[in-house]
């Protein structure tokens, strides 16, 4: 094989060149996949990153909202409760008013209508 007729065979150095460049072909390919796909992990964990802290930042926008709408909810409801006692009171003003009124025609006194 390695002499038995010219040109039959091709020389063991273009094999081992051939050998070689498919070699380096390969190790390169292999290297630049790890580049893209270290780059692709790299925006992943940045992506990641920004993720959390963007949650993060909607956990303490809701924390503060919440606790807005809780002293909101105070208030209404203070304001609920003052509205009903002043509405109670004015009521039982209205009634004694009335007792009066009409204890005084029982005597005899003329009282005008009320103004709408």
């Amino acid at each position: 094989m390695i002499d038995s007729a010219p040109g039959a065979t091709a020389p063991w150095w273009a094999a081992g060149g051939l050998f070689a460049m498919w070699a380096v072909r390969e190790i390169w390919g292999v290297l630049k996949t790890r580049k893209k796909d270290r780059t692709e992990t790299d925006a992943n964990i940045d992506l990641l990153n920004q993720l959390r802290e963007g949650l993060a930042s909607m956990g303490e926008r809701l924390k503060i909202t919440e606790e807005g709408h809780q002293q909101l909810r105070k208030r209404l409801e203070e304001e609920i409760t003052l509205r009903m006692q002043t509405q109670e009171e004015a009521h039982r003003l209205r009634m004694r008013v009335q007792t009066l009124e009409s204890a005084m025609r029982k005597v005899g006194a003329v009282i005008p209508p009320e103004a709408p």
